[in-house]
């Protein structure tokens, strides 16, 4: 019994499974699987793996090794080439460790630790930059589609407007020329129309880039663009921790311990070998035991230039960060201003353009209709109107962009 049942499960499975590929796709989703399935993040999580794989070995002991040779071997005379008949002749086995300082070992510990940091900054960085294109490409994409169902929505009431203009002409009330012209308009809206439809195809090619076929997917209701998960005042405060600026502490960090690490190289690391002696069958075997103490006498033109040349890059990367603050801190007030300017400029095309020019293409064409306007009248005003659905669509589409540029700017902002 529990095997006949097991068909109708598996077809309910891939019948929910269906049915889930046809839900809505939300702006977060779109975002969400985009932070999963992006090569370049599977390549930035590769390296950020590699950096903390080789802080494991950082700092530590070198490995030792195996010395193996022959002391003492006689090339000439009646014992040439002879390893047991001189009293001198030694087959030697033995070990060798060096012995790094372990001020030396801690800093490249340190050192390991703020390159896996830096690694791990820009990984953070590179799912940010994801996410800010994906969410302007599905605003664009919706976007497109809402002005286009819109435009769509003017064809009737366009064409209507040419059917009053044909009777017009054969009742003897209207030229022909004005019925031409709003034949015209039927011909212009249409190619409104193919743009947008352009525009809707090029939006989801450009989401497909990120979400592949879940990009075919319809698109669930546009979030609020009035909102920002963070306000505009602790978006300035915290310029410092946006992705952006994220790689450059740790960057910095590991600069610091490379003049360090540089600096050390001043003093002296020292090795020592264990070694076994063998000897002929009538000498003795030996141990001996040797240590060795680098030398470091020309530091003036070995270990100083290295220091500078560390501190050089030291201040190289301080200058890059500095600048970096400064750049991302003009584009952050310039995406504010736009975001709160173009805000207000929906607002009046949705409250006030919009609404007037509707009433107006509405009443001129009605008027028309009756014989009581004028065709030109009406022509204008439909063509007003579209003129303000597409230049709406251009200033929500601009908006959006600086939109996502605000909300993912600090990795606490891919938490949704």
């Amino acid at each position: 019994m529990r095997w006949n049942c097991l068909p109708l499960s598996l077809l309910l499975v891939i019948s929910l499974s269906a049915r889930a590929d046809e839900l809505p796709l939300s702006l977060d989703a779109a975002v969400e699987r985009a932070l999963e399935r992006a090569p370049e993040l599977n390549a930035r999580t590769a390296g950020a793996e590699a950096a903390r794989a080789l802080s494991v070995s950082a700092g530590r002991l070198p490995d030792p090794e195996l010395v193996i040779g022959i002391d003492n071997l006689p090339v000439s005379g009646p014992d040439a080439y002879s390893t047991t008949r001189d009293f001198m002749t030694m087959r030697k086995v033995g070990v060798m460790q060096e012995f790094p300082r372990g001020v030396k070992r801690r800093l490249e510990r340190e050192r390991a630790e703020a390159q896996a940091g830096a690694a791990d900054a820009e990984l953070v960085e590179s799912r940010l930059a994801v996410a800010r294109e994906v969410a302007a490409a599905w605003i664009r994409r919706a976007t497109a589609e809402a002005s286009l169902n819109e435009l769509r929505a003017l064809e009737p009431e366009v064409e209507l407007q040419a059917a009053a203009a044909r009777a017009a002409v054969s009742a003897g009330r209207s030229s022909t020329a004005e019925a031409l012209a709003a034949e015209a308009a039927v011909a212009q809206l249409a190619n409104r129309i193919l743009k947008m439809q352009i525009e809707v195809r090029q939006a989801a090619f450009e989401l497909a880039r990120w979400i592949d076929v879940d990009a075919s997917r319809p698109l669930a209701s546009m979030p609020s663009l009035d909102e920002l998960p963070t306000p505009p005042a602790a978006l300035l405060a915290t310029v410092h921790e946006h992705g952006a600026l994220l790689p450059f502490e740790s960057q910095i960090e590991a600069a610091r311990r490379d003049v360090d690490l540089a600096k050390a190289e001043r003093r002296p690391d020292w090795s020592a070998e264990l070694a076994f002696a063998k000897r002929g069958p009538e000498f003795s075997d030996m141990v001996s035991l040797q240590f060795r103490i680098g030398l470091p006498l020309f530091t003036k033109y070995r270990q100083n230039p290295m220091v500078s040349a560390k501190h050089a890059e030291l201040r190289r990367l301080e200058a890059e960060r500095e600048m970096e603050i400064r750049m991302h801190t003009a584009e952050l007030h310039q995406m504010l201003t736009q975001w709160e300017l173009l805000g207000d400029q929906l607002k009046q095309y949705e409250q006030e353009l919009l609404p007037l020019s509707r009433e107006r293409s509405r009443a001129a064409l009605a008027s028309y209709r009756v014989g009581r306007g004028e065709l030109r009248l009406a022509l204008d005003a439909y063509e007003q109107e579209i003129d303000f659905l597409i230049e709406r669509a251009e200033l929500q589409d601009e908006r959006g962009r600086a939109w996502a540029f605000l909300r993912y700017l600090g990795p606490q902002h891919l938490q949704h």
